[in-house]
């Protein structure tokens, strides 16, 4: 298992941070958690105009999504089932919360600031961040990103994104 240090956290001084849990009963929970997101974003979904093989309606990619998640609850509850009793799991690293606050800046960044810099910006604060890439090679790669999030929705879907400031 791997540790890792919050040398200038109240929290770590404290030993509150990270936490270790049994991976059965922990991934357990989570995975019940993703399945009901899913499940929940897939009859969400249903509601919108799925579309066709040849011109996917509104709700085609969130579908695709949620089954996504579903399926991927499933294999996460497979793994846990599977695996020991007395294995662990640590959670609350430093990782794991920049990426729950880098998550929840993007809904509520995405309208105002427009859609390229908020993906940029998560993009940059996720490598840089998460990854530990130079910050040079980090702006390109997330321009990269952009440009590649762009041209798939606004040139091939015609979907037009929140364009912000720009």
């Amino acid at each position: 298992m791997q540790e890792y240090a919050f040398p200038n956290s109240k929290l770590a001084r404290r030993g509150l941070l990270p936490c270790a849990f049994s991976k059965r009963r922990g991934g357990a929970v989570i995975a019940g958690l993703l399945a009901g997101c899913g499940a929940f974003f897939a009859c969400q979904a249903l509601l919108l105009d799925i579309g066709d093989s040849g011109r996917p309606g509104p709700g085609f990619f969130p579908f695709l999504l949620a089954t996504s998640l579903l399926g991927i609850a499933l294999l996460l509850a497979i793994d846990c089932w599977r695996s020991s009793a007395s294995e662990a799991v640590e959670i609350g690293h430093r990782d794991v919360l920049i990426s729950i606050a880098a998550l929840l800046l993007v809904p509520v960044l995405f309208e105002p600031a427009g859609a390229p810099i908020t993906l940029g910006l998560f993009g940059l604060a996720s490598l840089v961040l998460i990854g530990r890439v130079s910050p040079l090679l980090a702006i390109a790669a997330s321009g990269l990103g952009v440009t590649a999030c762009w041209y798939f929705f606004a040139v091939l879907l015609g979907v037009q994104l929140p364009i912000g400031p720009l």
